[in-house]
């Protein structure tokens, strides 16, 4: 396999960011770019410096995708992660982020350390590491060791900026471009004609995962999720992104009621298991593998054709990499098949179009004090009790009010994405000011306009730097 222009350029991005004096970049790149084909070459240009380097993730899915690759570029390398046989003696190392960080003083810290799905790298337990290696903004010193971040969407949900792990942005391209160039197959994308998601609370920045079960297991989402698979998906190898457990078990039942091969897969299966789903996905043994907390990064299944969206949310990492585990190119299949019954396209927009990313952090809305003592108010006597309370001392008996699910299909429309990235390009590129963006960001119904706003102006400053030390660069 050859590097693709693209990849080339990355590559000279990243050089070139490294001898301006960067020691962290980040190389911002879709899914299904080649990233981690691009990070066997980086390596293997480092070990004929006599570099040492370790690729670190957090699932062992990526991991072994890794180690695939490295083997088919003939680059020994070594396993630090559980239950691996490891060998201390290569200079590559393929390792476990949770095992590294119990095992740190077993090593001396490499020369380069890459990173994927860098996102979630300002957790403690990388910060550690990245203290351990003298590595990163916070914690480079000289002849300490250089990191490279990979992610497809450097943005976390809790609002941190990567700016604590990082010190520049290497864009690539959007996804759009790598469909234009089929590299990545298309996108048809069918939309619901709403979902109310006003009754479900937040919590830690993210939807109340079991207020926001209740809600899309109903008959309502589950039972359209079959007929919207029949009508447009039929034959596509689906996979399905549920709530939680109790939803994909739910979801499953339904396709298999309805004559298709189904399973529901969860982060708590077993290994086998999952693996086992994903095979049988791409030998087309299963029509639809549902599953909860999975899935989301680190899987290569091509065969896949059908995204089911059955969960909303407000991470659009989890948006682009839901809807990029369909995007490979595989023979005999003309597209990709969005079947987002969720609502997270008026949340975040068409996944293939360019976005603006910023290394700034930004500032989560503070949350209402909410009382140590849950209480409510009887009606009758207006006076104050325990939430849990079945009776009042006036004697009043509170009625336990009974969810009542709504047994109706949901309907969607396929949505011209095309036109609708084109639409949304204009109406921002055309935005000058913060206020136009809030109006904008009011108009797409987004929950935080002023939040979002400073970000999109955030983002044109980084692009505008970025830019300036491309051409500096090119002056010297």
């Amino acid at each position: 396999m050859q590097l693709r222009p693209r990849q080339v350029k990355a590559i000279a991005d990243i050089a070139s960011a490294y001898q301006s004096g960067f020691t962290a970049p980040v190389l911002v790149s879709p899914t299904g770019s080649g990233k981690t084909f691009t990070s066997t070459h980086i390596i293997r240009r480092a070990l004929a410096k006599g570099k040492r380097v370790w690729f670190i993730a957090h699932l062992k899915e990526i991991l072994q995708a890794t180690s695939r690759a490295l083997l088919r570029e003939r680059i020994p390398h070594g396993w630090i992660a559980a239950g691996q046989l490891g060998d201390r003696r290569q200079a590559v190392q393929v390792a476990m982020v949770q095992t590294l960080v119990r095992r740190l003083e077993r090593f001396q810290p490499p020369d380069l350390m890459i990173v994927d799905e860098a996102h979630l790298a300002v957790a403690n337990t990388y910060q550690e590491i990245f203290k351990w290696a003298k590595a990163g903004p916070k914690y480079y010193e000289p002849g300490g060791c250089k990191l490279l971040h990979l992610t497809a969407s450097p943005q976390r949900l809790d609002g941190r900026g990567l700016g604590e792990i990082a010190d520049t942005l290497i864009p690539t391209c959007s996804t759009q471009d790598l469909i234009d160039e089929g590299l990545l197959a298309p996108i048809r994308y069918y939309a619901p004609t709403g979902v109310d998601l006003s009754s479900v609370s937040t919590r830690g920045g993210e939807y109340a995962q079991d207020e926001l079960a209740a809600l899309m297991d109903k008959p309502k989402i589950t039972g359209s999720a079959v007929n919207e698979y029949r009508k447009v998906a039929h034959g596509r190898p689906a996979v399905a992104f549920c709530v939680s457990i109790v939803h994909a078990q739910h979801v499953a039942e339904q396709f298999r009621a309805a004559g298709y091969r189904a399973v529901a897969i969860s982060g708590e299966s077993d290994p086998v298991e999952r693996d086992a789903a994903l095979q049988g996905l791409q030998n087309g043994q299963l029509d639809v593998v549902c599953n909860c907390a999975l899935w989301v990064a680190g899987v290569d299944a091509p065969a896949v054709a059908c995204i089911i969206m059955l969960a909303p949310t407000k991470s659009i990492v989890k948006y682009l990499q839901s809807i990029g585990r369909g995007l490979r190119t595989h023979p005999g299949k003309d597209c990709c098949v969005v079947l987002d019954h969720a609502g997270n396209l008026a949340q975040f927009g068409p996944p293939a179009i360019e976005r603006e990313w910023s290394l700034d952090a930004t500032a989560k809305k503070k949350s209402a004090q909410k009382s140590e003592v849950p209480v409510k108010q009887c009606p009758a006597c207006f006076a104050t009790v325990f939430s849990a309370a079945t009776h009042c001392s006036c004697g009043h008996e509170f009625q336990v009010q009974a969810r009542v699910i709504e047994e109706v299909d949901g309907d969607l429309a396929e949505v011209d994405m095309k036109a609708v990235a084109k639409a949304k390009r204009q109406e921002q590129g055309r935005a000058q000011t913060e206020e136009d963006l809030i109006t904008i960001a009011r108009g797409r119904g987004i929950r935080r306009p002023e939040l979002w706003a400073r970000h999109v102006l955030r983002g044109r400053v980084e692009k505008e730097r970025r830019e300036a030390l491309r051409i500096e660069a090119l002056l010297r």
